[in-house]
């Protein structure tokens, strides 16, 4: 029974102690996120580490990966924009992996439900280029012809001119001083405005993007209560026209006509990450097997499909485009195939309109050379409603742990939205749906 009270005592005493610590241990860090977007310019634009990007372009927000789980970026903290979309918030955009340039934000625009954005490119042929110049050596000639030597210029035999004498200052009249200007006569100590205040600096959990460093035009950075008053400026809807004379501190985003689009992904994320190409190096022989392997496996694939409805493939309109990654870099080829292909009844005539199919087909490649099939998605234009028909967009590192995922731009009936797939040894796993909006 003494022991008892003894143990008691003790826990009394060191309770308090211990409270202090444990309340520093529960103490939460600035949350971290990892922003996934596509960038659309039209189809005709070149890609490279050297491009000009478009005035057409526009960045679109998918999905933000947070503790674990990807969420709609589209709908994510909206204020009066996405998150993903305020203006000040930096996107590397990306080609399998490689960094093309960063794209800063500085426009927003919403046309319905549709959030669009546009800003600053610098490429990274320009970024490479300025840290080059910034780091080479500085020529400095001196003068003296050939001998490099410094001299010191000496004065000749001349008598001193005299200096003029110093002029006194007149003493502040009492009218001088109550014309000072306020600021000189507040108190040092006195407080700022409650707007200056910067709601993020209170807000531990708040979490964050990354965000464009702040130019030398201002001593001060924005606070976020100024950032947050000049997106709500910046945000004009496409519809609405510009008030004539009207000053905007971002060029507005003008509504693009119908053009076929190519899309880029693009990644924010304020903690540092290492960039890396996920493509698959082949050769022009590797290239050729397995692209003639997965086609093939492709057909018959579609071949089946067409059969479930009494129809066959028309010859010859079968076109694909196939593309190789390394997803996990272990040397191994992912492949993807989209392709179309056109079907038609097994007794109709010549002149009987086809149906258009698509599918979308991905295999592993195995050590021994075989290829796995991991995933194959077939529809037609009679079921874009129900299945929609899919279109890669690239392999990207959504999540930030070094292995890439497949992003897929999803075309249904009259929407689209996009899918984010990862990779496994049989098949290819679903990690997110969504961001879905009107077709163009």
């Amino acid at each position: 029974m003494t022991h008892l009270y003894r143990i008691l005592a003790v826990t009394v005493i060191l309770l308090p102690l211990l409270g202090p610590t444990t309340c520093a241990a529960q103490k939460k860090t600035r949350s971290k996120l990892r922003a996934l977007a596509v960038v659309e310019l039209p189809s005709s634009a070149r890609v490279g580490k050297d491009m000009e990007l478009p005035s057409s372009a526009r960045l679109r927000a998918i999905a933000i990966f947070q503790n674990g789980e990807y969420l709609d970026a589209t709908i994510y903290r909206m204020n009066p924009m996405p998150m993903a979309l305020e203006p000040g918030t930096v996107y590397d955009v990306l080609q399998s992996g490689d960094s093309l340039g960063l794209l800063s934000i500085e426009s927003v625009s919403k046309a319905k439900d549709d959030w669009l954005a546009a800003g600053r490119w610098k490429s990274s042929a320009s970024q490479l280029a300025a840290k080059q110049a910034a780091s080479a050596p500085v020529q400095v000639s001196l003068p003296g012809g050939n001998d490099e030597r410094p001299r010191l210029k000496r004065s000749e035999s001349s008598p001193a001119a005299p200096q003029p004498a110093p002029t006194p200052t007149p003493a502040a009249t009492p009218a001088a001083a109550e014309a000072a200007p306020p600021a000189a006569q507040a108190k040092p100590g006195a407080p700022s405005a409650p707007d200056d205040i910067d709601p993020s600096q209170s807000d531990p959990d708040r979490p964050e993007l990354r965000r464009r460093a702040a130019t030398s035009v201002s001593s001060t950075p924005a606070t976020q209560v100024e950032r947050k008053r000049e997106s709500v400026r910046t945000v004009v809807s496409a519809h609405a026209p510009a008030e004539e004379g009207a000053s905007l501190a971002a060029p507005v985003l003008k509504k693009r006509g119908h053009v076929e689009l190519q899309f880029l992904a693009a990644i924010s994320d304020a903690s540092p990450y290492d960039a890396r190409s996920y493509k698959f190096p082949w050769i022009a022989a590797e290239q050729q097997r397995l692209t003639t392997a997965v086609e093939k496996q492709a057909q018959a694939e579609l071949a089946t499909y067409a059969g479930k409805s009494s129809q066959v493939l028309v010859p010859g309109s079968f076109t694909s485009s196939v593309q190789a990654f390394d997803l996990d870099y272990d040397n191994d080829a992912e492949l993807v195939l989209t392709a179309k292909c056109a079907l038609r009844k097994k007794l109709s005539t010549a002149k009987a309109a086809p149906l258009n199919a698509y599918i979308t087909y991905v295999v592993h490649e195995e050590s021994t050379g075989d290829l796995h099939k991991l995933f194959s998605e077939i529809t037609d234009d009679d079921h874009l409603d129900v299945i929609g028909r899919m279109e890669l967009v690239d392999a990207v590192d959504a999540d930030g742990d070094g292995h890439a995922e497949l992003l897929f731009r999803l075309l249904g009936a009259s929407t689209q939205s996009f899918e984010l797939y990862r990779a496994g040894r049989d098949q290819l796993w679903k990690l997110f749906e969504g961001a879905e909006t009107e077709k163009n």
